[in-house]
């Protein structure tokens, strides 16, 4: 009776806490646009990118060092390096390229209310790539969410193209370009554990960064470290990059995948409480009824697709 009481409390108190760990993540998510916007005042895009990116792969190799089998991740499949390839470059660096344009060019609640659609992306690629079997009702709530997103991005329930905010359009490349990242990773072997993957995805993030950074022609400053906004920018980013990513793949061992992916919602909350409590950002009746047609939309793919 005494054990059976015991196991009833510890699964209890997993749940309650994974269920604050996703709380967290879903507030992560928006700090980490917060942070982008401190680092903007030192750092270009791309080089503010491969700097946070590399200060969190560094964190988490020193977490993971016990767990990461350095000969197993040189002998990893051509076909895994591939896909690892492009999960760290398209997925990771230019994804996070181009949702820190977004940041830096729109509210933050609409930045999360678009980047909330990667579900639909996700699902388009597993059709083309994994073949999915075609579903309808989901491609009728995609068409949905895409709607939605017009009237966030133009501010208006009769959108057209040319209304569209730059930053919108940039999260929505971030978007469809790391649904790219959840996909592959459901295309790799099980050649490498969960750490192995972490940490190559991001070292090669990191990587790419640095080259795209070089090839754009971006500089380095040291004298933005004497800006007490960049560092806590760096900080933010580094630190959320790192914890973000053990503490989701915790949470998802002990909560139901469809729960889990709803909690994760609550990132358009907190952005829409960030965005006015730091920045002062206000939402316009259309953006308000447009989020709430994305999100809607998201909720019931989210309990079809899983």
């Amino acid at each position: 009776m005494k054990s059976r009481f015991i196991h009833t409390a510890m699964r209890i108190s997993q749940r309650s806490l994974s269920i604050g760990f996703l709380v967290i993540v879903s507030a992560s998510y928006t700090l980490l646009s917060v942070g982008s916007r401190l680092l903007s005042e030192g750092f270009q895009p791309m080089t503010q990118v491969y700097m946070r990116v590399a200060l969190a792969t560094f964190a988490l190799l020193l977490l993971f060092r016990k767990k990461i089998r350095w000969k197993t991740i040189r002998s990893m499949p051509r076909s895994d390096a591939l896909i690892i390839l492009t999960m760290g470059t398209i997925g990771y660096s230019i994804g996070v390229y181009f949702i820190t344009l977004g940041a830096l060019n729109a509210k933050l609640v609409n930045v999360a209310i678009i980047f909330a659609s990667v579900p639909f992306f996700s699902y388009a690629y597993s059709f083309f790539f994994l073949k999915k079997p075609l579903d309808l009702k989901l491609t009728g709530l995609l068409i949905l969410s895409l709607i939605g997103i017009s009237i966030v991005a133009t501010k208006s329930f009769t959108p057209r193209f040319a209304e569209f905010g730059i930053g919108e359009i940039f999260t929505l490349i971030a978007t469809a370009t790391m649904a790219w990242f959840f996909v592959g990773r459901k295309m790799l072997s099980r050649h490498l554990n969960t750490h192995e993957i972490t940490i190559t995805v991001m070292g090669v993030a990191a990587m790419s960064g640095l080259i795209l950074a070089l090839l754009r022609g971006e500089t380095f400053s040291l004298t933005a470290f004497t800006n007490p906004h960049v560092l806590l920018g760096l900080a933010i980013g580094g630190f959320m990059n790192a914890l973000v990513n053990p503490i989701e793949i915790y949470a998802f061992e002990h909560l139901d995948a469809v729960f889990g992916s709803q909690i994760l919602l609550l990132e358009n909350v907190f952005a829409l409480l960030f965005g006015y409590l730091i920045y002062r950002e206000m939402v316009t009746i259309p953006e308000i009824i447009g989020g709430l047609i994305v999100v809607g939309s998201v909720y019931f793919a989210n309990r079809r697709i899983q």
